[in-house]
């Protein structure tokens, strides 16, 4: 995690730099600050003045006050949709930081060559996750078959799988790099003491360690609190209100009914809320240095446990990592006819390509529009948070204030936005364009790509900048003249981040396109839909076809796991601030 020497700032201002100087400093950050003002606190202003409010059928705007609020304790679906949000929200969290725990300690003890193939699942698009494990849990069609034959489909626990399987990779990462940087010092005066396995692990490391696991916890909570493309998924198996939590159960009422705004816009007023106190711990966790005692187990032996043990851990961690990948590999090489067939085939009698030849044939303009929109959006990103992430590090553009916004924007989802960006989209014109996810995108990418960015420029040598500065150099030109050229480390990690996680977007093209990009006209950018639009809608039970739902889960992998070997280097670097 980040130093606590990062917080040592001066002040300078809300953001506008108090003090400085030169100016051209402006020409850095204001760029990225504008947008992320405009984006993300005005629609919060926003939601809280729609609350207010309900709606005709025609859209008109009727004043109710707190009647909104009030209908809270009226609505006949509120209770199971609380209920379901606190199992994502608490209980996965609980379950995934308890797994890490021993995942990490067995990285630690075996060394971290494991680590990428563990990474795997936090790369991959959530839309493609959900499919696989719903086609591994199939009571017929699935592997799950031969272990225990279950509806999963309808219980929500089938969620929670998913959910720990996606947040499981982070977790173990942010105590792995916890446990990594515990001073020598204190290792060799465990030792002497006569401390060593468990008994060390739960009297010294885990104490040590313990703003790492809180960490997590808390990352975990904020994912599960947003929770969204699983539960998209699953309810097209499940049916409606089964799954959901306050996340879906937004999206749904804004999507179906435009009478339903109003009580939308409370509902998200509360998302943001608990959104904003977690992120509020998350900020004070990742500056703490605050130790938590945890007391030591009496009976705990002081001895090594066998190497073999922790390969057992590792090895059962890699299984389920790797083999809901593995079958949805399986899936997509049979044919139509095994892909029905009672009890299912482990491995395929005759392995086929039809349907990736079928996935290609009518996805292509789901995938142009991807990598078009992933790929211009990374640009946009690694330009506006290189900049300010150099004005913030180098300069201390914007002090404390600006930096704990920026970290503020990385754990509030952009869930929260998605009513007033979509006043603000329909009224430029631009619903079901290219233009539309161009727009909305960053908001994703911008703030963690300036908190990498941050990172990576709180290093760079000041001589560079005043050598720079006495050649009669301004502060924009020393960043575009020296700092950018020699920040391909910094921006290469930073675009990848960037670029998965547009990649993967579903939510917003959900909200704001309604048809596949029209190949026939490019340059008008009309229809917008995504790949991972085109992966959820194929596993649909009216159009379900899973031969070519696994084929396009399997396509949609390629991006991703590309991405995370290039980036293998730096994962431990990234979260182990």
């Amino acid at each position: 995690m980040f130093k606590q020497r990062f917080f040592c700032i001066r002040r300078q201002g809300f953001f506008w730099g108090k003090g400085i100087r030169d100016r051209s400093i402006y020409l850095l950050a204001l760029p990225a600050i504008a947008y992320l003002v405009s984006f993300t606190i005005y629609p919060i202003l926003s939601n809280a003045f729609l609350s207010f409010f309900t709606y005709t059928l025609r859209g008109d705007a009727i004043w109710v006050g707190f009647r909104n609020y009030a209908y809270l304790t009226e609505d006949p679906f509120i209770d199971r949709v609380i209920f379901n949000t606190l199992i994502y929200t608490v209980v996965a969290p609980m379950i995934t930081v308890i797994l890490a725990i021993p995942i990490a300690a067995s990285l630690r003890r075996v060394g971290g060559v494991f680590l990428v193939p563990l990474s795997i699942a936090s790369f991959i698009p959530a839309t493609t996750a959900a499919i696989m494990w719903y086609l591994m849990l199939n009571p017929f069609l699935g592997i799950s078959y031969y272990i225990y034959q279950y509806n999963w489909a309808s219980s929500i626990y089938t969620v929670v799988i998913i959910e720990i399987w996606r947040s499981l990779p982070i977790a173990v990462l942010v105590i792995y790099s916890g446990l990594r940087s515990i001073p020598k010092h204190i290792e060799e005066a465990a030792y002497a003491d006569g401390m060593v396995g468990v008994r060390k692990f739960l009297a010294v490391d885990l104490p040590l360690v313990s703003p790492q696991i809180l960490t997590a916890f808390v990352l975990s909570m904020i994912s599960g609190l947003f929770l969204f493309d699983p539960i998209y998924i699953g309810t097209s198996q499940a049916g409606p209100r089964v799954l959901d939590n306050l996340a879906f159960y937004v999206f749904e009422n804004f999507y179906t009914d435009i009478r339903l705004r109003g009580y939308t816009a409370t509902l998200i007023v509360i998302m943001t809320i608990l959104s904003t106190a977690l992120a509020a711990i998350y900020i004070r966790l990742v500056s703490s240095k605050t130790i938590l005692r945890i007391p030591m187990v009496s009976f705990a032996p002081s001895r090594e446990m066998p190497k073999a043990i922790h390969y057992v851990v590792i090895l059962l961690a890699l299984v389920f990592t790797l083999l809901p990948i593995a079958w949805l590999l399986i899936v997509s090489l049979k044919s139509p006819k095994e892909l029905l067939t009672i009890p299912p085939t482990i491995i395929p009698n005759s392995p086929t390509l039809d349907n990736y030849h079928y996935v290609i044939s009518t996805g292509l303009p789901y995938l142009v529009t991807s990598l078009g929109i992933a790929s211009i959006n990374t640009f946009i990103t690694i330009l506006l948070s290189s900049m300010l992430g150099f004005a913030m590090a180098a300069y201390r553009f914007g002090g404390n204030r600006l930096l704990i916004y920026v970290l503020y924007l990385t754990a509030t989802p952009t869930l929260i936005y998605i009513v007033p960006l979509f006043a603000m989209i329909r009224f430029l014109n631009a619903i079901n364009t290219w233009w539309a996810l161009i727009i909305t995108y960053p908001i994703m990418t911008v703030p963690i790509t300036t908190w990498i960015m941050y990172n990576y420029y709180i290093k760079f040598p000041k001589s560079i900048d005043e050598a720079a500065q006495a050649d009669g150099m301004n502060r924009f030109r020393v960043f575009i003249k020296i700092a950018f050229p020699l920040s391909r480390g910094g921006m290469g990690v930073a675009a990848v981040y960037s670029f998965l996680i547009s990649w993967g977007a579903l939510l917003f093209p959900l909200a704001f396109t309604y048809s596949p990009y029209d190949l026939s006209n490019p340059l008008s950018f009309s229809g917008a839909q995504t790949f991972s639009v085109y992966v959820a809608n194929l596993m649909s039970p009216v159009t379900a076809n899973y031969g070519a739902v696994a084929a396009a889960g399997v396509i949609s992998m390629i991006p991703p796991i590309i991405l995370l070997i290039f980036i293998r280097r730096d994962l431990e670097k990234i979260w182990g601030r």
